[in-house]
This record gives C-alpha cells, sequence and structure tokens, in this order.
C-alpha cells in the first residue's frame, strides 16, 4: 500500500498597504535651525568680503623703511610710490609682497637683505640694510661700489677720500649698467675687489693705505699704495701668497723702495724694475 505524504499548507499572511511615517516636529525644527546657520554664514562671509576688500580700513596708509648698518638704526623715512605708481590706498592683502620687494631692490640699490611684512591694518613696514662701499670706480664719474660689486647710487666728479680707486674699467657706467656688464669686465672688477679685500685682512698692510687698483690689463692687475710711487704688479690669481711676498720685499727694501719703478709679483721670484 503506497503512503501519500501530505503536504502542509500554511495560510498566508495578509498584505496591508503601509502608510509613509510623518517627519517628526523635532527633525523639521533641526532642518530649520541649519538653515538658518547657513544663511547667517553666508551673510557673515559677504560682510567679511565687504570688509576686505571695499573697505577703507585695510587700504594702505604708507610704506616706512627702517634702515640699518652694521646692525645699527640708521634713519627710517617713508615711500608713497615706486616707479610713478601709488602705494597708498592699495589694500593690503592684495600687495604683492614679493614684486615689490624686487621693485624696492631696483629702485634702492644700495639697499640690501630687504624684508618687507604687512603691519594690520594698513601699514607696509620695509627693513633693511644699507649696502658699504669698499671702493670706488673711475669711470666718466667716480662710483661707489660695495664687496659684491653693486654699483651705488650718486656718484659724482672728484673722487671719495679714504676709499682706493678702480680704474681701467673701459666703459662709461652712465651709459652701462654694471649688471650688463661683458664678462671680462665682470671678472675684472671682482677681481680688484677680491684684492682690496685680502689686502685690507692681511695685518702685514696695515701701515698702508690702498690708493689705486689698475683693472685695464687683462692678464694683469696693479695697484700702488699711497705715497708710494711703485707698481706693484700682481696678476689675476694667488692674491693671497702673492701678497705675503710682496711684504717681504718692502721689508727688505725698507726706504730704499721709492728707487724701484715697480714690484712684478707673477713669477716664483720677484722682479723689481729699477727707474
Amino acid at each position: 500500500m503506497v503512503k501519500v505524504k501530505k503536504q502542509k499548507v500554511r495560510p498566508k499572511k495578509k498584505v496591508t498597504n503601509r502608510q509613509p511615517s510623518r517627519i517628526s516636529f523635532k527633525a523639521q525644527a533641526k532642518f530649520i535651525l541649519m538653515a538658518l546657520v547657513l544663511c547667517v554664514i553666508g551673510i557673515s562671509l559677504v560682510r567679511f568680503k565687504y570688509m576686505l576688500l571695499d573697505s577703507q580700513y585695510f587700504m594702505v596708509k604708507d610704506m616706512q623703511v627702517k634702515v640699518y648698518e652694521g646692525g645699527a638704526f640708521v634713519r627710517e623715512f617713508s615711500i608713497e610710490e615706486l616707479g610713478g605708481e601709488s602705494i597708498v590706498d592699495s589694500n593690503i592683502f592684495f600687495v604683492d609682497i614679493d614684486l615689490l620687494k624686487e621693485r624696492i631692490e631696483l629702485a634702492h640699490p644700495e639697499f640690501k637683505d630687504v624684508v618687507l611684512r604687512r603691519l594690520l591694518p594698513n601699514r607696509l613696514i620695509v627693513e633693511t640694510e644699507l649696502r658699504k662701499a669698499v671702493a670706488q670706480v673711475r669711470s666718466d664719474r667716480y662710483y661707489l661700489i660695495d664687496g659684491e660689486a653693486v654699483i651705488l647710487p650718486d656718484p659724482q666728479n672728484f673722487s671719495y677720500p679714504d676709499l682706493p680707486i678702480i680704474i681701467g674699467i673701459g666703459v662709461s657706467l652712465a651709459k652701462v649698467s654694471p649688471a650688463n656688464l661683458n664678462k671680462f669686465e665682470s671678472e675684472r672688477l671682482d677681481s680688484a675687489l677680491d684684492l682690496i679685500d685680502k689686502i685690507a685682512l692681511n695685518q702685514d698692510f696695515s701701515g698702508y693705505s690702498l690708493k689705486t687698483v689698475d683693472i685695464a690689463d687683462q692678464g694683469n692687475i696693479s695697484f700702488y699704495f699711497e705715497g708710494l710711487n711703485v707698481e706693484m704688479k700682481i696678476g689675476r690669481s694667488d692674491f693671497s701668497n702673492r701678497l705675503s711676498l710682496l711684504a717681504t720685499v718692502l721689508g727688505q727694501l725698507g726706504s730704499d723702495v721709492d728707487d724701484f719703478r715697480y714690484i712684478d709679483l707673477r713669477f716664483e721670484d720677484p722682479i723689481i724694475g729699477p727707474r
């Protein structure tokens, strides 16, 4: 006899139509509050933009320049324009600090290590070191020059006292900017400044005053000390060793040094030329 397995039939659950729940009062209040906050922030940003961009409060009133020399304060003055362009009444947040610094250095080559900063709400402050002249270049006039070969402003028709004179540059600095000197002229000028520096640092020459440095000859720099009518020929290199040799020669010649026309230091043994 075959057994028939009966399948259990489970009654189907009734499907009911669910209605979407209503947004609670708490959620509505939260949404309204957030909208109000965003609205307030937007209004604040607009007012802040107006305050920064359009308000006279942040317009530059002046630019104060503080000048130092050897770390000591020298003077202070105000700049209102550069190159015919006014700085006053510019928005302080939109002043290009790097560009303005370059313009100051171009207009005032006597400044070095220029630092420019904003002083809110409406002032620009410049702090700078004054370049120190170590020599003067004789060209169409006499130009002061510092140890970095920067020509300083305000040349004059007569030489400055107590500064060595570099001669033989061969160009008019009134027509040719030092930045546009050719390679040979720049190298000769740099060599002259290097020689001046090494003479100043050598204690053997503390009793001498350097008068002129002649750079006309590309292969040889020569110079004169104040009160000695003797040309010192030192070449273009190895200044330290040759100056030490010169100190020995001058010590040996003593008061008879003016009996000679030149002392040539370009060789292993110095050559002394009689008059």
